[in-house]
C-alpha cells in the first residue's frame, strides 16, 4: 500500500516537472521569436534610415546645384564707372553728357558735336581728364578779343575802370564783358539778375545783340527800355 502511494506521488511530481519544463520551454521559444522580430525590425529601421539619409543627401546636392545655377545667372556684370559733366558755350550741342571714366575734354567736345566757328580754345587744355560734375565753358573768341581790347584801352587811358566794364567810346556797359559789380551799375539790375546775365552769356556764348538780354529771366520790355541806351555788346 505504501509502495502504491509512493508511486502515485512520483507520478504527480513527474507531471508537475513536465508542466514546469513545458512552460520554461514555451517561454524560451517565445523569447527567441520576440528577439528575432525585434532584431528584424531594428535592421529594417536601419536600412530605412540609411535610404532616407541618402535621399536627403541627393536632394541637398540637387538644391545646391540649382542654387549655384541661379546665383550664376543672377550675377550682373558691374557697370563701368562713368562721369557726368556739362559743357557750355561755343559747341554745337551744349548740355549735360555722361562719358566713361578717364575721358578727356576733347572727348566731351566731340560728344557735343564739335566746336563752333567762334570757339576760343586758347585757354582750354583738351587733354585734361574729366572729373564727375565738371563744367566746361568754351568762350566766344569775340568776347576774348573785346576783353583784350578793353584792357588795352584801360591801360592807355590810365583809368581805374577797364573797357571790359565800360565802353570808353559810348560810355555804355558791355554786357558781354562786364563782371558782376559792373552789371549791377545798369539801371534795374540787382545782384541776382546780374548773375543770371553772366550765366546766360556763358551758356550761349555771349550776347549777339543787346536785345538778347531780354532772354534773361526777370528782364522784360520795360526793363530793357530803361537800359538799352546804357548797354552794348
Amino acid at each position: 500500500m505504501k509502495d502504491l502511494k509512493d508511486l502515485k506521488d512520483k507520478k504527480i511530481i513527474g507531471c508537475v516537472a513536465l508542466v514546469v519544463i513545458f512552460f520554461l520551454a514555451s517561454f524560451f521559444i517565445y523569447g527567441q521569436r520576440k528577439n528575432k522580430v525585434f532584431k528584424d525590425e531594428y535592421m529594417k529601421n536601419i536600412f530605412v534610415d540609411e535610404e532616407g539619409l541618402e535621399e536627403s543627401v541627393q536632394v541637398n546636392e540637387k538644391v545646391e546645384k540649382n542654387s549655384g545655377i541661379k546665383s550664376e545667372s543672377a550675377e550682373v556684370p558691374l557697370k563701368k564707372s562713368e562721369v557726368t559733366v556739362e559743357i557750355k558755350g561755343e559747341v554745337k550741342n551744349p548740355k549735360v553728357y555722361t562719358l566713361p571714366q578717364g575721358s578727356i575734354i576733347n572727348d566731351l567736345i566731340d560728344k557735343a558735336g564739335g566746336l563752333t566757328v567762334d570757339a576760343n580754345i586758347l585757354n582750354i587744355n583738351r587733354a585734361k581728364v574729366l572729373k564727375n560734375e565738371d563744367l566746361i565753358v568754351i568762350e566766344n573768341i569775340k568776347n576774348v578779343e573785346a576783353i583784350l581790347q578793353g584792357e588795352a584801352n584801360g591801360k592807355l587811358e590810365g583809368g581805374s575802370v577797364s573797357a571790359a566794364k565800360v565802353d570808353s567810346n559810348s560810355n555804355t556797359i558791355n554786357i558781354n564783358t562786364a563782371d558782376l559789380s559792373g552789371l549791377m551799375n545798369i539801371d534795374g539790375i540787382g545782384e541776382k539778375t546780374a548773375q543770371k546775365i553772366i550765366d546766360y552769356r556763358e551758356a550761349n556764348g555771349g550776347f549777339k545783340s543787346i536785345e538778347d538780354i531780354k532772354n534773361v529771366d526777370r528782364i522784360g520790355d520795360k526793363t530793357f527800355e530803361k537800359m538799352k541806351d546804357k548797354i552794348s555788346c
